[in-house]
């Protein structure tokens, strides 16, 4: 593998050695997470970020905990976008920097899986390059993100071209939280130190190409094209990417296996994690 490593102060020295986990970039500026040393390859595709580097603090330890349960029989990969991409960079696009790179890193197929943002991408990776994907998973996506979401995400970049962090977080947790009250109390305390959680942006326009990126993207009449095998889960109160949306999304790719989870949102992973990683499993061995 050809792995540059980061130059900034280590500040999760200790988690990594615990956990054996590497970040850094690949050598054509994509940032990753990797975790565990088996020969078969997961490529987890990064969801949404307001900046495109190596997963730290409270993002690493999540990548930790959705990981380490693969890591049995996976080497776990979490992927993010290359920083300081141009104007119109839009998911096709996206998706050839990941095959390319597969194509290098790994030599075969992957087992790809993509969540939110990730899943749109995975999508299209799907479609226009089979040849780097084994199966796919993906995980609170659709051919399209609904109305709500594009209007939320629309908000969200408004504030961050002001630098408002803080509010441009707190309007993508109306995507995340379903419930009315969590999310009021989420959104007071995000607005407040979201300019602190997200630090010194040095490339704004990462963030606002990926929701113009959400906002355009209609892969409907292309779902036909993927042929893998792949398992879409959901939860059924999800916002961004409606149920009904998703039912879609399943019904147009052949042989694709749906599930959706009666009471969870958008943020199907993190409350339901284990559930999530089950059924993942059983795909994974079939």
């Amino acid at each position: 593998m050809n792995f540059e490593s980061t130059m900034k102060k280590d500040k999760d020295k200790k988690i990594k050695q615990k956990y054996n986990v590497e970040t850094g970039f690949f050598k054509d500026g994509l940032p990753y997470a990797r975790m565990g040393d088996k020969p078969k390859i997961m490529v987890n595709i990064e969801a949404l970020s307001f900046k495109h580097e190596p997963p730290s603090g409270f993002m690493l330890k999540q990548f930790i905990k959705s990981a380490k349960a693969f890591t049995s029989e996976y080497t776990v990969y979490l992927i993010g976008r290359r920083p300081n991409l141009p104007e119109n960079y839009l998911m096709d696009k996206m998706a050839k920097d990941y095959a390319k790179l597969i194509r290098r890193e790994f030599k075969e197929p992957v087992d790809i899986m993509g969540v939110s943002t990730g899943g749109q991408i995975a999508l299209y990776l799907a479609a226009d390059h089979p040849d780097v994907v084994k199966k796919l998973i993906i995980i609170s996506a659709a051919y399209r993100l609904s109305e709500r979401g594009v209007e939320f995400e629309r908000k969200a970049a408004e504030y961050f071209k002001q630098q408002k962090y803080g509010k441009a977080l707190a309007s993508i947790m109306d995507l995340v939280f379903t419930s009315r009250l969590w999310r009021s109390i989420i959104k007071f305390f995000i607005s407040l130190i979201g300019k602190k959680i997200i630090g010194e942006v040095e490339y704004p326009n990462d963030f606002l190409i990926e929701v113009q990126a959400d906002r355009e993207m209609n892969f409907k009449d292309r779902l036909k094209e993927i042929k893998v095998p792949n398992l879409i889960l959901s939860g059924e109160e999800d916002i961004g990417y409606t149920a009904e949306d998703v039912r879609t999304t399943a019904e147009g790719i052949p042989n694709s296996e749906l599930i959706l989870y009666k009471g969870y949102g958008h943020n199907l992973v993190q409350s339901n994690l284990k559930q999530v990683q089950k059924d993942i499993w059983g795909f994974l061995k079939k």
